[in-house]
């Protein structure tokens, strides 16, 4: 009956809701997080890659969590999504809507400590935080329950032999945590690039360690399409990969002794700051070149979402993850050189 419900739902909304079709372009849209790990979808954006695959991209920033996407592209009023893993896109798929996880996003593969433990300037300088176990009666913010920056956020507390209990945990938005450190409502966070960059800059906040230093290789961020986007316009939905491949490939190039001036002008256009500079500081995102998932940590973090109770089952991730769209941007444009 759920099932019969969606394929109807997915029939209604075909063109009423995220795909538009113009004279020249076909505007689709995305819904992604202001942060450094979006950077794919900005730079295609920016540089034209979209267009060129007949596709206007409009993009609408999610400040929290990509739990709000999931019943957006449920409905097809969001053809792309892109952010943290949640338990919420499991839960989702688990009642027959079948979001599909299609790219990566962003990956705390080592050195690239995008995401990472932040605390209060004034408590690291009285020498009220020392280390980890420092964390114990603090209170901490994730952009939701049952993300992967939560798990992260366990991660840290278990190198000193604390759980997640032994700290109070908030929810707030990635902007909004540093305005939080900032007044003192906040003491410590995992938080992301370009904003870990910006509290330090700012002295609101000192840097203790990346995110790859404790949970090394985490899938944190994803790339996710519609049902609808893939039955009813699956040629666009394969175009559209094209050219988000073709973005994250001039965004490691970029990382990888290249120049980063015109990657961070765009970080900064689409994150907002008043001082450029402070985007030079920033600690990559790992984006692979081709696209490609880290299934194996998808997995691990669906296990944690289930020990947790975010989840009733483990999820199978071959229903849930579909790299065919990866495939065809890889046929195109071929390999990525290593």
């Amino acid at each position: 009956m759920i099932r019969g419900s969606i394929r109807l739902l997915l029939t209604v909304l075909t063109l009423s809701t995220g795909v538009a079709f113009g004279a020249d372009l076909t505007k689709v849209t995305i819904g992604s997080s202001p942060a450094m790990s979006s950077l794919g979808l900005f730079i295609a954006k920016e540089k034209g890659y979209f267009a060129e695959q007949g596709i206007d991209a409009e993009i609408t920033p999610f400040k929290a969590s990509a739990g709000q996407m999931i019943p957006l592209l449920a409905s097809g009023q969001l053809m792309v999504g892109g952010g943290n893993v949640a338990a919420g896109l499991y839960n989702a798929i688990a009642n027959d809507i079948p979001v599909k996880i299609v790219a990566d996003k962003g990956l705390v593969s080592p050195k690239h400590g995008y995401l990472a433990l932040i605390v209060r300037k004034e408590l690291v300088e009285s020498g009220k935080y020392k280390d980890f176990s420092s964390l114990k009666g603090m209170t901490m913010a994730t952009t939701a329950k049952g993300v992967s920056q939560e798990i992260a956020t366990e991660a840290y507390l278990k190198k000193a032999g604390l759980s997640l209990s032994d700290i109070k945990l908030t929810q707030l938005g990635y902007a909004d945590m540093n305005i939080a450190l900032a007044n003192g409502s906040l003491d410590a966070t995992i938080q992301i690039e370009p904003y870990v960059a910006v509290a330090v800059e700012k002295g609101i906040a000192v840097r203790v360690a990346g995110d790859d230093e404790v949970y090394p290789n985490q899938q944190s961020a994803v790339i996710m399409y519609s049902p609808i986007f893939i039955e009813k316009h699956p040629d666009l939905a394969r175009k559209f990969m094209v050219a988000y491949v073709k973005a994250l490939r001039d965004y490691n190039k970029a990382f990888d002794g290249g120049d980063k001036k015109e990657v961070l002008s765009i970080l900064a256009k689409y994150t907002g700051g008043d001082d450029p500079s402070i985007f030079e500081r920033v600690v990559p995102v790992g984006l692979h070149p081709d696209g490609r998932l880290n299934v194996k940590g998808l997995e691990d973090d669906a296990r944690w979402f289930l020990e947790h109770g975010y989840i009733k089952a483990m999820p199978k991730m071959d229903a849930i993850v579909d790299e065919s769209f990866v495939d065809f941007a890889v046929k195109t444009l071929g390999e990525a050189s290593k």
